[in-house]
C-alpha cells in the first residue's frame, strides 16, 4: 500500500473515531441536538441574506422597467403619452397614484397593464384593492377595470394605482410627456420611495440574526467540552497536531451538522414555489425573485455546514503546555489575554463613534460595529472580573474554613471561560431585546402629536386643498353629503393672520361667533377642533391672531385658502367618501385628510420599517434562548460531574448549593445587572440624538427583563445544585 493510501486510511480512521465518539461520548445527545439546531439556524440565516439580495435585485429590475422616459415637450416627435404621479393613503399608509393619458395610438402601456383604461377608469394592484376594500378604493378614482400584473409591481404586495383621468378633471399642463418606459435606475415610485439601501438591512441582520446564530454555534460546539478537552490534551502529548484534532472533531460533528443543514435547505424550498407573506412585517416575498437566486438560497446549506465544522475546529484548540513539560494542562476555559480589554474600546466606539461619522449610513454602521464589539467582548471581561473575584473568594473561604466558598472560588478562577459562556447568552439577549424595543420606539415628535390630535378630534373636521378653478370647487360642494358643513380657512402669510370664513351654521358647529365683522378669537376658550386646526394649519400655531366671520365669499387675495368640512353635531365624516367625490370633481388626487394627517403617513412608514427590527429581533431572541438553554444545560452536566465527588470528601451534600451560588447564581445575576447598564449606556447615542427622530427607553420592559434574568439565575442555581446532588448519589471513581 502506498504512503498516500495509508494517509487517506489514517484520516478516514480518525473521522470514524470522531463519529463514534459523537454517538457515545459524554453529553453527546445534548451536543448533537445543539449542533443540528445551530446548523439549521445558520442555514436559514444565510438563506435570509441571499433572499434579501434576491429581493433587491428583482425589485430594482421591475421598478426600473416601469420608470418613465421623459421628453422635453408634449408636442415633440418622441412624446407618446402623458404621465404624472401623486400620493394617496389607505388607513394612513401612503401609496403612489399614477395618472396616464395617451397622446398617440401606439402609446406604450405601463408594465403590468394589458390594455389602456378608458377615461374615468383605473387599474389597481391586488394588494391595494384588498387593503382599501372597506374604504371603497375600487371606486375612488373611477371604475376599477382590473388589477396590475406582478410584472409591473416592485413587490407582490405593493400598493399602486394607474388612473386615466376623466375629461372633467384632466389637467394636461400638470402632466409630463414621456416616450416610453424603462430606465437604467428605478424611479422613486410606489414602494421604492420607502426602500432603504441594502447595507442597512444587512447590518440589521448581522446584529439581530447572524450574531445570535454565531453565539448558538459557539455554545453548541463547546457543549460538554470537558471530555473533548482531555482528548485534545492527550492527542497533544502523543504528538497529534491540528490536523489530527480537526479530523476527530469534524468526524464527531459531521452527522448533526449535516442533518441540520439539510433540514434548513428543505425549509427554504416553499419560498421557491410560492409567494410567502413574512409574519409581523406584512411583506410578501416574491417566489420569482427567490428562484432567480435559488443556487444561493438553497445552497446556503453548504457554507452553513462548513461554518459549523469550522467553529467546532476553532473552539477546540491545542492545550497549552507549561514550559517543556509534556504533562497536559486541562484548562479549556482560558481567555485570550487581549480580548477582554477590547470591551472598553468597543463601548467607547458605540457611544462616541457615531457623532464623529459624517453621514447617516456610516453613523449607523459605526454604531452597529461598536454594539457588536461590546456584546462580543463583555462576557470575557465579566469572566475576567469573576476570576479575580474567585481568587478572593477562595482566599476568604480558606481563611475562615468555608469549604463551599473555597471550592467555588477556585472553580471560578480556574474556569473563567465557563463563566463567559454562561453569561454571554444573558448579556446578548439583554442588549438584543433592548435594541429591538429602542428601534421600535423611534418616531418623530410631530407624528406623535398628530396621533394624539386624531384621537381627540378624528374626522369631525376634514381639510381639503382646492384648485383655483372655482367651478370645480362649486361642483364638489354640491356633491357633498348633507352632514358636511363647508368653511374656509384663509391665511395671509405676509401678515401672519388666519381667518375662518363661512356660513353661520358652519361657524356655530365649531362654537364660533356668527358676525359679519371679523371677530378675534380667544385662544383659551376655543373648541378643541379649532385649537387643533390652529396648531397644525395656521402660522400662529396656538390660535393667537385667529379670527372668524360670516361671509358667502372669500377674501380677494389670501396667500392660501383651505376648505374645511365640519361634521354636523360634531359627528365624524367619511374621509374615503369625500376623497371619492374630490377625485370626481376637483382634480387628480387632491389632498384630503384630517387635521395633521400629513404627518401620520411618515409615522406609519417608520412603523412599517421598524417591523423589520422586530421581525429579525424576534428570530434572534429565539436563537439566543436556544443558546442559553444549550449552554446552561451543558454547564449543569459539567457542574454535576465535577462536583459529585465532593459529597464523599465533605460528607454532606449541602455544599453543592453554596458552590453553585458562587459559580452559577452570582455570575448570572451579575450578567443581568451588567446587561441592563450596558444597554442603557449603548442607547445614549440614539436617545440623545439631536435630530427629528426620537428614541425612548422602555423602563418597564428593562425592569421586566432584569427580573427575568434574576429568575433565570435562581432556576439555574437550583437546577444545577439538584443535578449535582442526584449525580453524587451514584458517583463512583473512574479513571477520567
Amino acid at each position: 500500500m502506498s504512503t498516500r493510501s495509508e494517509g487517506r486510511s489514517l484520516w478516514w480512521q480518525l473521522i470514524r473515531i470522531g463519529w463514534a465518539a459523537g454517538r457515545s461520548g459524554t453529553s453527546s445527545r445534548v451536543r448533537n441536538v445543539a449542533l443540528g439546531c445551530a446548523a439549521l439556524a445558520m442555514t436559514l440565516a444565510l438563506s435570509a441574506v441571499a433572499a434579501v439580495l434576491a429581493t433587491y435585485d428583482g425589485r430594482d429590475a421591475r421598478a426600473a422597467a416601469r420608470s418613465p422616459q421623459f421628453t422635453e415637450s408634449a408636442k415633440g416627435p418622441d412624446a407618446r403619452a402623458l404621465w404624472s404621479d401623486k400620493f394617496d393613503d389607505v388607513e394612513n399608509r401612503q401609496f403612489s397614484v399614477v395618472h396616464i393619458e395617451p397622446l398617440t395610438d401606439d402609446a406604450p402601456l405601463p408594465p403590468g397593464l394589458s390594455r389602456w383604461p378608458a377615461p374615468g377608469e383605473a387599474v389597481l394592484s391586488g394588494a391595494l384593492l384588498e387593503a382599501g376594500a372597506d374604504e371603497g378604493i375600487a371606486g375612488r378614482y373611477g371604475k376599477a377595470v382590473g388589477s396590475i400584473d406582478e410584472s409591473g409591481l416592485a413587490t407582490p404586495g405593493e400598493r399602486l394605482a394607474y388612473v386615466r383621468p376623466s375629461a372633467g378633471v384632466l389637467d394636461r399642463a400638470a402632466m409630463n410627456p414621456i416616450s416610453g418606459y424603462g430606465a437604467a435606475k428605478p424611479a422613486a415610485l410606489g414602494d421604492m420611495l420607502a426602500v432603504k439601501p441594502p447595507y442597512m438591512l444587512l447590518v440589521l441582520m448581522l446584529f439581530m440574526l447572524i450574531l445570535p446564530v454565531g453565539a448558538l454555534a459557539v455554545a453548541a460546539a463547546r457543549a460538554g467540552s470537558d471530555a473533548r478537552d482531555q482528548r485534545t490534551a492527550l492527542l497533544g502529548v502523543l504528538g497529534g497536531g491540528w490536523r489530527v484534532r480537526s479530523a476527530l472533531n469534524v468526524g464527531e460533528a459531521l452527522l448533526p451538522a449535516a442533518c441540520g443543514a439539510l433540514l434548513g435547505a428543505l425549509l427554504t424550498v416553499p419560498a421557491l414555489l410560492t409567494d410567502i407573506t413574512l409574519p409581523g412585517v406584512a411583506y410578501e416575498l416574491s417566489a420569482a425573485d427567490v428562484r432567480g437566486w435559488s443556487w444561493a438560497v438553497v445552497g446556503s446549506a453548504v457554507p452553513a455546514f462548513l461554518l459549523i465544522l469550522l467553529v467546532v475546529v476553532l473552539m477546540h484548540p491545542a492545550q497549552h503546555k507549561r514550559g517543556k513539560s509534556t504533562r497536559p494542562r486541562l484548562s479549556s476555559s482560558r481567555l485570550p489575554r487581549w480580548w477582554p480589554y477590547l470591551c472598553p474600546l468597543m463601548l467607547l466606539l458605540a457611544v462616541r463613534g457615531p457623532e464623529l461619522a459624517p453621514g447617516g449610513g456610516l453613523r449607523l454602521l459605526v454604531y452597529a460595529v461598536g454594539v457588536l464589539g461590546t456584546v462580543a467582548t463583555l462576557p470575557s471581561l465579566l469572566a475576567l472580573l469573576c476570576a479575580a473575584a474567585g481568587r478572593a473568594i477562595a482566599a476568604t473561604g480558606h481563611k475562615y474554613g468555608r469549604s463551599g466558598a473555597l471550592v467555588a472560588g477556585r472553580w471560578t478562577a480556574a474556569w473563567p471561560g465557563t463563566t463567559a459562556r454562561v453569561t454571554s447568552g444573558v448579556i446578548i439577549a439583554f442588549v438584543l431585546i433592548g435594541q429591538v424595543q429602542l428601534w421600535q420606539s423611534r418616531n418623530s415628535g410631530p407624528a406623535a402629536e398628530a396621533r394624539a390630535t386624531q384621537a381627540r378630534v378624528g374626522s369631525s373636521v376634514v381639510v381639503v386643498e382646492t384648485p383655483e378653478d372655482r367651478a370645480r370647487t362649486q361642483a364638489f360642494l354640491r356633491a357633498l353629503p348633507a352632514n358636511a358643513n363647508a368653511l374656509w380657512l384663509a391665511i395671509d402669510h405676509n401678515k401672519g393672520t388666519a381667518e375662518i370664513v363661512g356660513s353661520c351654521r358652519g361657524l356655530t358647529e365649531l362654537e364660533l361667533p356668527c358676525s359679519s365683522r371679523s371677530a378675534a378669537l380667544s385662544p383659551g376658550h376655543l373648541d378643541p377642533r379649532v385649537s387643533e386646526l390652529a396648531y397644525w394649519h395656521t402660522p400662529m400655531g396656538a390660535g393667537n391672531g385667529l379670527k372668524a366671520r360670516v361671509a358667502e365669499e372669500l377674501p380677494k387675495d389670501p396667500s392660501s385658502q383651505t376648505l374645511l368640512l365640519v361634521g354636523a353635531d360634531g359627528k365624524q365624516l367619511s374621509v374615503p367618501g369625500i376623497k371619492t367625490i374630490a377625485n370626481a370633481h376637483l382634480g387628480t388626487s387632491p389632498a384630503v385628510g384630517t387635521i395633521g394627517s400629513s404627518w401620520l403617513s411618515g409615522a406609519n412608514l417608520l412603523a412599517l420599517q421598524s417591523r423589520w427590527v422586530l421581525f429579525f429581533g424576534a428570530a434572534g431572541v429565539l436563537v439566543i434562548a436556544a443558546s442559553i438553554t444549550v449552554g446552561n444545560l451543558a454547564e449543569f452536566l459539567r457542574f454535576a460531574r465535577r462536583m459529585s465527588a465532593l459529597s464523599v470528601l465533605t460528607g454532606r451534600r449541602t455544599i453543592f448549593f453554596s458552590v453553585a451560588a458562587f459559580t452559577l447564581l452570582l455570575p448570572l445575576a451579575l450578567a443581568g445587572v451588567v446587561g441592563l447598564g450596558t444597554h442603557v449606556w449603548l442607547a445614549t447615542p440614539l436617545t440623545s440624538a439631536a435630530d427629528s427622530l426620537s428614541f425612548e427607553l422602555s423602563w418597564s420592559m428593562l425592569y421586566a427583563a432584569t427580573a427575568g434574568a434574576g429568575v433565570l439565575a435562581l432556576v439555574v442555581w437550583v437546577w444545577g445544585s439538584l443535578a449535582a446532588v442526584r449525580q453524587s448519589a451514584s458517583w463512583r471513581p473512574k479513571a477520567d
